[in-house]
């Protein structure tokens, strides 16, 4: 499986520009799939915040890493493994709070998979010359 230099580039802008304003704005669409213990009148999370700042930061790592990412192979590889290991983390949650977090089941958690997946397939390792 071989992708170009300029695709990786391309979804790691995106990803980068795009994940943050995206998810803000499915939290307030739809809170109760994107932010855990909103059940019953609670508000966000302290999680939520602690979270966010996480991918704040990987987001701008991937912007500033797209004008070379041959180099980025390290910063794939956690982004692979940080979202599957949360998408799986959050799949038990779910199971264990489903009165309340089953939301999470259709909304958050197959976005991550789905990340998950275009990471892996426009890796740094799939790039090939033209």
């Amino acid at each position: 499986m071989t992708v170009t230099a300029n695709a990786t580039s391309a979804l790691m802008r995106m990803v980068g520009w795009g994940l943050i304003p995206a998810l803000l704005i499915l939290l307030v669409i739809y809170p109760h799939g994107f932010a855990w213990g909103i059940e019953a009148g609670t508000q966000y999370h302290p999680y939520l915040w602690m979270m966010l700042t996480l991918y704040i930061a990987w987001c701008y790592l991937l912007v500033r890493e797209s004008k070379r990412p041959t180099s980025a192979g390290l910063l794939f590889d956690f982004g692979i493994i940080a979202n599957l290991l949360h998408a799986l983390l959050m799949v038990g949650q779910t199971l264990m709070m489903p009165k309340y977090e089953m939301p999470h089941m259709w909304s958050d958690i197959p976005i991550l998979f789905v990340l998950v997946f275009l990471l892996w397939r426009y890796h740094p390792r799939n790039i090939r010359e033209q």
